[in-house]
């Protein structure tokens, strides 16, 4: 997989997403990359499928204690041993805004779980609809640039 060229699409799809409307998405994409990496994750991958990159996983992760104040957790896109993450800022030790890479310890630390294919169209009817207005929006947003 060439990963710089991965690279370039996760740029590209997160200046989409962050230049979107606010009105235009849903309440858990409002405050991106806070509170984002779940759907902003499901938007990603579908757009990565969508541009011949294949499937990848949805991952999510856990840290900390689940009864004390430091629990958080946090989710990714996973293909063949490379991760991606778009969404890793909204952590004060994030490693960065975007990022593609082959294994990371910062993302080992959460302890990560693949749960499904990452496309939000294989969701619930509720989800993909209020997914799909957003992912029109960033699509469309992708045209312009």
């Amino acid at each position: 997989m060439d990963l710089q060229l991965l690279t370039l699409y996760a740029i590209r799809f997160r200046s989409a997403l962050e230049s979107v409307p606010v009105s235009e998405l849903p309440v858990t994409l409002q405050s991106f990359p806070r509170g984002s990496c779940g759907d902003a994750t499901l938007l990603l991958g579908t757009y990565l499928i969508e541009e011949g990159f294949g499937s990848f996983d949805y991952v999510l992760g856990e840290r900390g204690d689940p009864i004390g104040a430091g629990w958080t957790s946090h989710a990714w896109l996973e293909q063949d041993g490379v991760i991606v993450d778009i969404t890793a800022d909204q952590f004060h030790d994030g490693p960065g805004e975007i990022i593609v890479c082959r294994g990371s310890k910062w993302h080992d630390g959460f302890h990560g779980v693949r749960q499904n294919v990452a496309d939000y169209r294989i969701y619930d009817t509720h989800t993909a609809a209020t997914l799909h207005a957003a992912y029109r929006a960033v699509c469309s947003t992708l045209k312009k640039t």
